[in-house]
């Protein structure tokens, strides 16, 4: 039975962004948690059709509890940034955040729990693999992904909630940091700058952030008995050069990227892919816009946010 309420952490985020829109577009009943200093601009266009709770109020525990949602959409997470990914405290932060979230929704009518987990959960690893690949995380970030996983696996199976662990790969779209790569060259060819990269022969999985919002709130109707792990990616890779030449060509500029100026680095994993055949068999295709279309959407936010 499809749930009508559905509590949403992360909104103010990059993809909590496009989830929110998704389960509006979708006519679900969305409360959104955020802290008092949350910056809503990536949110603009659907702050005003979400119902919030701020998380730093006294009582806000009540609050979620009082709301009775039939489901959690879990994609708040701190420390997502690469230079916070080995900080402990505020990764293990986000573990007893999730634990507490759950316990709270749980005393009342929650069905499902869906989570975003990720691919540093795998660790380093060369290639196309699917769920079977064992996690092997080598920062800080993926570790406590992983325990954070096994948090809501033993939690939700004790109550018989359904639960959905989706490791997230390679996501770009229009609102994302503007140092990520596709922001920062679209940026760069925007300023008749060169940039400079490596050569650029890495394969990397990169899925737009509309269609991954589409694809997650694609397991909200679903029925049950289906909790798992499941990858959630393009289900194929892209080199990095090409995109760099679609941007340029995108943008109609001369200027060219410095292909090689940068070295790779030490180890440096050239080809990243996600299977994600088992999330498609089970919640049905990843609906994909054509990789011009997209960074063509990514240049024009970029273009007029100046």
């Amino acid at each position: 039975m499809k749930p009508k309420r559905v509590v949403l952490t992360g909104a103010t985020g990059f993809i909590g962004s496009y989830l929110a829109e998704e389960l509006i577009a979708k006519g679900y009943e969305v409360v959104a948690l955020r802290r008092k200093n949350s910056d809503l601009w990536r949110v603009v266009s659907t702050a005003e059709q979400l119902q919030w709770i701020d998380t730093e109020n006294p009582g806000w525990e009540q609050q979620l509890a009082d709301y009775q949602a039939e489901c959690l959409v879990h994609s708040a997470w701190l420390g997502v940034g690469f230079g916070q990914r080995d900080d402990w405290q505020s990764q293990l932060s986000n573990l007893i955040f999730t634990q507490q979230l759950i316990q709270i929704m749980a005393g009342g009518p929650l069905k499902k729990v869906i989570v975003l987990g990720s691919q540093a959960e795998y660790g380093s690893f060369e290639g196309r693999i699917d769920e079977n690949y064992p996690a092997n995380p080598t920062m800080a970030y993926g570790a406590v992904k992983l325990a954070t996983l096994a948090v809501v696996r033993a939690f939700c199976q004790a109550k018989e909630i359904d639960w959905y662990w989706l490791r997230v790969f390679a996501v770009f779209g229009p609102r994302e940091d503007p140092n990520w790569f596709v922001s920062f060259v679209a940026s760069s060819f925007l300023k008749h700058e060169s940039p400079a990269l490596t050569k650029c022969e890495q394969r990397y999985d990169y899925l737009f952030a509309s269609d991954l919002a589409r694809a997650i709130i694609q397991t909200l109707p679903a029925t049950q008995g289906l909790s798992g792990v499941y990858n959630i990616s393009a289900n194929r890779s892209t080199t990095l050069k090409q995109i760099v030449e679609t941007l340029q060509k995108l943008a109609g500029v001369s200027t060219t990227a410095d292909f090689g100026a940068i070295p790779y680095r030490p180890g440096q994993v050239m080809h990243m892919e996600g299977d994600s055949r088992k999330f498609e068999s089970v919640f049905g295709s990843i609906e994909q816009t054509p990789l011009p279309l997209a960074l063509a959407a990514c240049l024009t936010f970029v273009k007029q946010a100046g």
